[in-house]
């Protein structure tokens, strides 16, 4: 090869690049190392990301499912099951799957929908109603019995259960014997006619217990009529494509099809969506656990700080290199050559940070995906390395060594060949060559500082779920879920079974209170309703909304501090009364009492309906921790709403012994229907949960975070003093006290810092919304808590400064003097 040759020339630079390397053991390992920690912790993340996300499913021929959805337009009676206008009613499935051509199988399934499963210990399990060709478009054949087939979904079949092999396992101790006998779910009698595989895909990653054929779902629920409705999409649906067939042809037929439903209802308009299926879609991202969001931001700040810190040893390095990057261009090496045998040392400790990061990964991943799925409905993927992780890290990898060693490369590329050649002496640098690395100490501190404020944030957040009172005696109060419909309950009959409940679990001993309510406490969801005063110049409100029964205000122990209760004549659909909070009360007529005010409702689009306010409630923070919501509407339970209701019940004594007592109540009223108490207190747990995984992830990012910069701190203030150790003994020599040289370096020191700081305060404020929804009690401008982080950070950074800083007092004047 040619001298000239630009691969003769690269296998040069990095022979030299190594050679220069091996003689610095100490650097390559601190690189290496840094390298490694932010690109391993963000293939761990990517890796999660690839599994529940970017990979196919983990199907047979996975490569040819395709998951279609759409959105329906202008047709005002359409229901959506879960809220989301994407989902296909029977009919318009059976249209889709029996015109289309570009698709060899087309299945649906349901959203995962609880069941009661009979028994001697009846509980609720959670499943889906799927079409027959289910396990058959999957190709994913049962690990015992049979699987679904046609005949299952032909009307007056009996009716049959799949159960995943998990809930198999769980439930009845794998025994075979399962297969082929009758269980009860929802008063029902069902035949267990097979076992799904132990690999079975679920759909969404959801756990499931069981899977039953779509034309069950009259039978087990005979309050909804999904199957037969016109109306309700509640379906999703998941095709295989036929050999030679491509999605663009699918989608394409899919349209014509969704055009031939809209000719058929005149004003519809059907818009079809057609994309490779993946186990969690990227129309779901939305909704992704806040857990796993915070650690990818974390862990992605992590790896600017680790590139901050690498790009500072890089300079430093290249400085110390002045003399001989002098040299090399007094004879005549040009300044792209010298910028390209740097850049080439960068890479290849990125490479190897890399290669050392991805080990990290595969090590980390599963216990990392463990972590941020632990209190999640969600099942575990299957996680392995391959090559979308292993490109990612190498990718992430390049990008990092270009990112740390582009601006040292240019930055030392370019030295005062008159100063350097005084024998590379220490201290001889240009005039304000410093302005890189405070650049880079200064970026380093301002995203460590959103790390540490977020973290502190969080840590305050989490001793406030610990601490917190709610405006209730939550310890003391239980709650009990029913669906009665599913066991053909009607109105009346809901009515006299609620009436007979709450009579005998009064007479519990120890019950205090007892009463049913739509919502309970804590339990993270709520209704809403808008509201204002007739006749008031004041826009709508929109104020949460709960259905209760008289009993429930001394059932949840929360007091009513004017007026009175519902009373039973009230539980009417006509009834026109309302209890409202205390900050309801003031927000709304903040000039008097509220008692016999009038309170508008709106109903529809336009219209409304007028309450009469006869009670006011003390404030609680029934919905979220931490907050208390500036409007709130009680209205009595109704045969409307009677459907929603959950038994509450307060009282004294052990909770399991009250749990105990109660489903004893409900076995002896109906021994089909499961009673689940749920002591109150396990809501909160369940937010402290959430609270204590996200800010464990944030507390080891902030850590990270916070040791790379106060080494990169460190590493800095140490050069710095290396440099200007001469300057120093010749201040010495002159009589500058100790404590003059001291504040001078640490004032140098600290000026990036600061306004690194500075800058990741108002980072941190403007990114503030990614933690309100785990930010319990705290506001996420909460100054006490960005304070705090702020000084702890100083402190660090002082700490880190201050061993460098006093060696320079520690320079021999007298050797100083003689080499000036």
């Amino acid at each position: 090869m040619r001298q000239g040759d630009p691969v003769l020339q690269t296998w040069s630079d990095v022979r030299y690049a190594v050679r220069r390397l091996s003689s610095s053991p100490g650097f390559v390992l601190a690189a290496v190392l840094t390298v490694a920690l932010g690109v391993g912790l963000n293939a761990g993340v990517f890796s999660v990301l690839n599994g529940a996300v970017l990979r196919d499913l983990p199907v047979p021929g996975a490569d040819a499912l395709v998951d279609a959805y759409q959105s329906v337009y202008d047709v005002p009676s359409r229901v959506e099951k879960g809220a989301r206008n994407a989902r296909f009613t029977t009919a318009e499935l059976e249209t889709y799957r029996s015109r289309s051509d570009a698709l060899a199988g087309v299945m649906g399934y349901s959203l995962p929908w609880p069941a009661a499963l009979g028994g001697d210990a009846p509980r609720e399990i959670t499943g889906r109603y799927v079409t027959c060709n289910y396990f058959d478009v999957l190709r994913q054949p049962p690990a015992m019995g049979r699987s679904l087939t046609a005949d299952d979904c032909r009307p007056g079949s009996g009716t049959v259960v799949v159960l995943s092999h998990a809930f198999w396992s769980a439930a009845y101790a794998a025994d075979p014997s399962v297969v082929g006998r009758a269980i009860t779910m929802n008063g029902q009698s069902v035949t267990v006619i097979g076992i799904a595989a132990a690999d079975a895909y679920q759909p969404g990653l959801r756990r499931l217990d069981y899977y039953v054929p779509i034309t069950a779902q009259p039978i087990l629920r005979p309050d909804r009529q999904w199957l037969a409705s016109t109306e309700t999409g509640w379906l999703e649906l998941l095709g295989r494509r036929r050999d030679g067939s491509t999605i663009a042809q699918v989608r394409a037929e899919l349209g014509v099809i969704a055009a031939d439903l809209d000719r058929a209802e005149p004003g519809r308009r059907t818009a079809i969506f057609v994309e490779r299926a993946k186990p969690i879609t990227f129309r779901g991202l939305g909704n992704a656990p806040p857990a796993g969001k915070i650690a990818a931001a974390v862990f992605g700040l992590v790896l600017l700080i680790a590139c901050a810190n690498v790009a500072n040893l890089l300079l430093a390095r290249g400085v110390t290199r002045a003399g001989e990057i002098a040299v090399r261009r007094a004879l005549g090496a040009s300044r792209g050559r010298i910028v390209r045998q740097l850049l080439t040392e960068a890479l290849i400790v990125a490479g190897v940070g890399g290669v050392v990061g991805s080990v990290l990964a595969v090590v980390s991943t599963g216990g990392l995906l463990r972590l941020l799925l632990s209190s999640s409905p969600l099942a575990l993927p299957a996680i392995a390395l391959d090559v979308r992780v292993l490109s990612f890290a190498l990718v992430l990898s390049f990008a990092t060594g270009i990112a740390c060693g582009l601006a040292p490369a240019l930055h030392v590329s370019r030295p005062d060949l008159h100063a350097a050649a005084k024998l590379g002496v220490p201290g001889t640098g240009r005039r304000g060559d410093g302005w890189l690395r405070n650049l880079l100490i200064g970026a380093q501190t301002a995203v460590c500082t959103v790390l540490l404020i977020g973290a502190g944030l969080l840590l305050r957040g989490l001793y406030a779920t610990h601490t917190v009172d709610p405006g209730f005696p939550y310890r003391s109060v239980t709650y009990v879920p029913f669906e009665l419909r599913g066991f053909g309950y009607g109105a009346d009959d809901i009515a006299a079974f609620h009436r007979a409940l709450a009579e005998r679990v009064g007479t519990l001993p120890g019950v205090e209170g007892v009463g049913f309510a739509a919502d309970v406490p804590l339990e993270g969801s709520n209704m809403s309703v808008n509201v204002r005063v007739p006749g008031s110049s004041r826009a709508w409100q929109i104020a949460e909304r709960n259905f209760v029964t008289p009993g429930y205000f001394s059932a949840a122990g929360i007091p009513l501090v004017l007026g009175r209760t519902f009373t039973e004549a009230e539980q009417q659909d006509t009834s026109t009364a309302v209890i409202v909070t205390e900050s309801t009360a003031r927000n709304l007529w903040p000039d008097g009492n509220p008692i016999g005010r009038t309170l508008a409702r709106r109903v529809g689009a336009d219209g409304e309906a007028l309450s009469e306010v006869v009670g006011v409630a003390r404030d609680a923070q029934v919905a979220v921790i931490g907050e208390t919501p500036p409007y709130y509407v009680y209205q009595p339970a109704s045969a409307q709403t009677r459907h929603q209701l959950q038994l509450v019940v307060r009282g004294s004594g052990d909770a399991a012994v009250l749990a105990a007592g109660i489903r004893g109540v409900v076995q002896r009223l109906d021994p089909r229907i499961p009673a689940q108490a749920t002591p109150i207190a396990e809501n909160l747990a369940d937010w402290q949960r959430l609270a204590a995984l996200v800010t464990a992830l944030s507390l080891v990012g902030g850590a990270l975070a916070l040791a790379l910069a106060a080494v990169g701190i460190y590493g800095v203030v140490t050069f710095v003093v290396a440099r200007r150790s001469h300057e120093m003994g010749v201040r010495i020599a002159l009589g500058a006290q100790s404590g003059c040289l001291l504040r001078l370096i640490l004032g140098q020191t600290m000026r990036p810092v600061a306004a690194g700081a500075a800058v990741g305060v108002l980072a941190a404020a403007a990114s503030s919304q990614l933690l309100t929804s785990v930010l319990f009690g705290v506001s996420p401008l909460d100054p006490v808590g960005i304070a705090g982080a702020v000084a702890f950070l100083f402190a660090v950074a002082l700490l880190a400064s201050l061993p460098a800083a006093r060696r320079a007092l520690r320079v021999d004047p007298l050797a100083a003097i003689r080499y000036e």
